[in-house]
């Protein structure tokens, strides 16, 4: 359970530790990723603008602002699955859908700069993505 779980934060108290855990509330940039409807990921990555890559489509939030952030190199596979990642992460919110080059300075603003990131295409493995499975969110 990660975050949510008794031991965690006892663990974070104890020893100091910052708690990175995610909040509905707060800033969090999630990179999707998968091979299908029934076999995809959101990956929390650090909210910083060098996270970003051309090759993914994310998902960044800061309480009730929403974005989907869709690089130039990312499939139309990609892209639905960050629509369907959408509705687990923020079922509620309509996303501000922004292609990469058409980014709002909110968004730039929300990631604290705007600086570079990887515009390399990323090679994916097929055999690696068939063992994805869909994230849950514990809420509480």
């Amino acid at each position: 359970q990660g975050g949510a779980s008794t031991g965690y934060k006892k663990f974070v108290s104890e020893n100091g530790s910052q708690d990175d855990t995610y909040s509905e509330s707060g800033v969090a940039l999630f990179r999707v990723q998968g091979s299908g409807p029934d076999n995809m990921q959101a990956i929390q990555v650090d909210a910083v603008a060098p996270s970003l890559n051309s090759s993914y489509c994310y998902i960044l939030h800061d309480g009730d602002t929403v974005f989907t952030w869709i690089g130039n190199l990312s499939s139309s596979m990609d892209q639905e699955l960050a629509e369907r990642q959408l509705d687990v992460i923020k079922p509620n919110l309509q996303s501000r859908m922004l292609k990469e080059g058409s980014e709002y300075d909110q968004f730039w603003k929300i990631l604290g700069i705007k600086s570079e990131y990887s515009s390399q295409k990323i090679a994916r493995d097929p055999e690696s993505d068939a063992h994805l499975f869909c994230c849950t969110f514990l809420k509480g």
